[in-house]
Parts: structure tokens; sequence; C-alpha cells
């Protein structure tokens, strides 16, 4: 038993000393989440891990899942809604969008926007941040914005 104690204590020891030495907490290893996928607006960040320049469309860019499988939003140009689906292990689907059809300086990142959307397949939240991925790559990043 004491050499049982002996090596819980050794292995706690060294899990602690290697969460000092990375200069992570062990907390940080940890990703919960309290934002929630649904109602809150989600504010476009990144395209294929490019950031989105301020001011690169007109009005933001961001959407909305509503807890009747609607999506609605707005592409920096055009607003749009359409429909969405939730599975099992995160996975996402978003059916046509419908839009506004309003041309502007910003159309180009409107329609990555929106293709973004139309190939994403599973999410991820960390934080306040919401990943959505088609096979593992990241298409597009939000930060939550207000509850809505």
């Amino acid at each position: 038993m004491k050499l049982l104690l002996g090596f819980f204590i050794a292995f706690c020891s060294m899990a602690n000393y290697h969460s000092i030495d990375s200069g992570q907490s062990f907390d940080s290893f940890r990703a919960p989440s309290n934002t929630p996928l649904l109602e809150t607006k989600w504010k476009l960040l990144e395209l294929s891990n490019i950031l989105i320049p301020k001011n690169a469309t007109q009005k933001e860019m961001y959407f909305i899942l509503k807890s009747d499988s609607t999506v609605k939003g707005d592409g920096g140009c055009n607003s749009f809604s359409g429909n969405y689906g939730l599975g099992k292990d995160n996975k996402i689907s978003f059916g046509e969008m419908i839009r506004t059809n309003l041309f502007c300086a910003g159309i180009d990142y409107e329609r990555k926007f929106l293709n973004a959307l139309s190939k994403a397949d599973h999410y991820e939240i960390k934080g306040d941040t919401l990943s959505l991925k088609n096979q593992m790559i990241i298409l597009a990043k939000f930060v939550a914005g207000s509850k809505q």
C-alpha cells in the first residue's frame, strides 16, 4: 500500500512539474465551454486561418443558430437565413441559404463566408471561440457576441 501511495505521489508531482515546466496550468489542458452554440451571435474572425480585416464589409459578419433549427445572419453585404442540423460528435450541416441580393465592396468575403457554412460538417467551441470545420480542417472561426 505504501509503495502504491508512493507511486501516486510521484506521479502527481511529475504531472505538476510538467504543467509548470510547460508554462501551462492543468486547467489549460481542459477546454470547457460556457458559451452555448445556440442563440449566440457568432461574429466572423477568420476564414481559412486568415483574419478578416476590420471594415472588410459594410456590416458585421455573423450568424445565429436559433433553437428551431433555423439560422440567420449577415454576410456583410446581405442578410441571410436558412436551416441547419446538428448530430452526434459535434456534427453540423447547413441547408441552402436565402439572402438578399445587394452588391458591396466586401462581397468576396461574404461569398467565402457562406461557402464555409455550406462546407462545414463539424464544429468545436473553446471558451468563446467557435470553429467550423470540414474533415478537421478549420474553415472559419467566430467569437461569441451577445446572447440573442
